[in-house]
Formats: C-alpha cells, structure tokens, sequence
C-alpha cells in the first residue's frame, strides 16, 4: 500500500510540476510597433493646420491614421479648405489620400487630386505637396490648370494656394483667349 501511495503521490507531484510553465497575463501590454501601428485611429475627423497663430487650412478625411512617434498622419478621402492670413477661404481641395506631418505644416496628396479656388481656377493632378509656412504648393507630376480664359498642362508645377501664380516646369501645353476689350 506505501507502494500505492507514493506513486500516487508521485503522481500529483508530478502534475503539479508540469503546470508551473508561464500562464499568459492578459493584462500585460500590448507591445506595438512603432511603424506599423497607428497611435490613433478615427473616422470623419478634422485637422486644423495653423501659420504663425492663423488657421490655414482644415483638412477632413473619412479615414484618419496618426503615427505620433514619427510626426505621420495618414489620411483616406481627403477634402481640404485654404485660409488666408484674414481668415477667408480661398480654396478647397479633394484627393484619394494624404500625408500630413503637423511639425513642419507640409502636406502631401495623392489620387485624383482636385483644387478650386474662389475665382474659378482648378487643378488637376496625380499628387501634389502643400507647404503651410511658404505658402507653396508643388508636384512633379503631371497637372492641368484651368481658368477662365484658357488652360495649361505639362509636367511638373510650383504655384500658391490661390494658383495665382503658376510655373509649369516641363512640357508646357495650352491655350487661352484673348480677353474682351
């Protein structure tokens, strides 16, 4: 009967040994990683990007990815609206999606982008990049300008929020009606 006994109990020494491995905390963080995790994910939100204490533009998107770390925010159906230093908007803007890094006020877009301004002039093009500080938007993609008087297109771009002045860097294309005198 000892016999019986210390294997029995052998047995529960045994059982209670192989249960000792590391049970998993659910109450442990997770660990992210930095590049591929988004800090913050929203839907329908707004940024507001100012210049020297005046708002500049408010970006909405319908989809928005923020990466604090890396001063990276990814954004998916973009509409954007310009403000001048007075606070009246002077133009707005449409894309697929974006990049916005909040410390430097640069912007970049992608997908079908669109601008109109006030005074009836558009821009289409494939991508574009928006600094804030410098009132500057450039691409070296294609891009077509639209006024009311005529048109231009080539590649490549460097013009202001208001695309009041354009400079088409390549492969300059267009035509324009002389004004009624």
């Amino acid at each position: 009967m000892t016999a019986c006994l210390k294997m029995l109990l052998l047995s529960f020494v045994m059982l209670g040994l192989s249960g000792c491995g590391e049970q998993p905390d659910n109450n442990k963080p997770v660990v992210k990683n930095a590049v591929s995790d988004p800090d913050q994910v929203m839907t329908n939100s707004e940024i507001y990007l100012t210049n020297n204490g005046w708002r500049a533009a408010i970006i909405k998107s319908n989809l928005l990815k923020a990466y604090t770390r890396i001063d990276t925010t990814l954004i998916y159906g973009v509409e954007v609206r310009f403000f001048d230093s007075a606070g009246v908007q002077t133009s707005t803007l449409t894309a697929d999606s974006g990049r916005v890094s909040q410390r430097t006020n640069i912007m970049s877009v992608t997908g079908h982008v669109k601008a109109n301004t006030k005074d009836n002039r558009k821009l289409v093009s494939d991508s574009l990049r928006w600094d804030a500080k410098n009132d500057k938007v450039v691409t070296e993609g294609h891009v077509e300008v639209y006024r009311e008087n005529g048109w231009l297109s080539g590649e490549g771009l460097e013009t202001d929020q208001r695309l009041s002045k354009v400079l088409i860097k390549r492969n300059l294309k267009g035509s324009f009606n002389e004004p009624n005198q």
